[in-house]
């Protein structure tokens, strides 16, 4: 594939604990066969110009209305945007943030991306697995719906967590018992007893990596944002029939 048929991609990093970035760089090669990279890991940055797809890191500050405006100024100057990580898809750690630490004693409010702006699909993790990034831009570019269906119902949802988990697929019933949601939990917070999950409150990180490995949770998910898509659908198509 010539360089100039590559589809362009922007990596822009809003900060944090930076596991999701150097998630990234692990990938970059392969990523660069694929698409023209852009990055100020790599010195090259244009928030000015047009993007095929954005891939944002890390939380926002609404302290920070720098970082607002450029976030908003990437979703306006690019097709597609994927928030990779928990902290860009639901809050992740940073939720937990209060301010009062140097160097910005001032910043205390953190969010999600997805909160903030529209996004196309999330990949929650801390951090995620980075082949499945170049994985979820292959089957963007194949339109392959049914491999993107989990990423883009992710997008919908405004926080996942461990208490999700236990409150919506443990405590009704609905868990299978397989034992993913344990394996998937990067600070193992969650334990198997008697053949179920049980949650370890101080130790969850409200990173959403146990939900999307639930194979239960995920099905919950893409049924939600089925419903989402459909309503919004019908609101629009009322809002057209008012004003027509």
């Amino acid at each position: 594939m010539s360089q100039r048929t590559k589809p362009e991609l922007l990596i822009y990093d809003f900060g944090g604990c930076e596991g999701c970035p150097l998630s990234i760089i692990r990938v970059i090669v392969q990523l660069s066969q694929i698409v023209n990279v852009s990055s100020r890991y790599l010195g090259s940055v244009d928030l000015n110009r047009s993007y095929d797809y954005a891939v944002l890191t890390g939380s926002i500050c609404l302290d920070s209305v720098r970082h607002v405006e450029t976030l908003r100024k990437i979703r306006e100057n690019a097709k597609i945007v994927i928030a990779y990580g928990s902290c860009a898809s639901v809050g992740g750690i940073t939720l937990y943030a209060r301010g009062g630490q140097e160097p910005m004693p001032e910043h205390r409010k953190f969010t999600s991306i997805t909160k903030l702006i529209d996004v196309d699909y999330s990949i929650p993790g801390c951090p995620p697995a980075p082949q499945t990034l170049i994985s979820l831009l292959s089957n963007i570019k194949q339109g392959r719906g049914y491999f993107l269906d989990l990423f883009k119902a992710s997008s919908y949802t405004s926080k996942l967590s461990g208490f999700d988990l236990i409150d919506e697929i443990v405590l009704t019933g609905l868990c299978v018992g397989c034992g993913a949601c344990v394996l998937s939990c990067p600070t193992n917070a969650l334990q198997m007893i008697e053949g179920h999950p049980d949650l370890i409150p101080e130790k969850c990180i409200r990173c959403g990596s146990c939900t999307v490995r639930c194979p239960r949770f995920s099905q919950l998910l893409m049924q939600r944002a089925k419903l989402l898509e459909k309503s919004r659908i019908l609101i629009r198509g009322v809002s057209g029939e008012k004003h027509g």
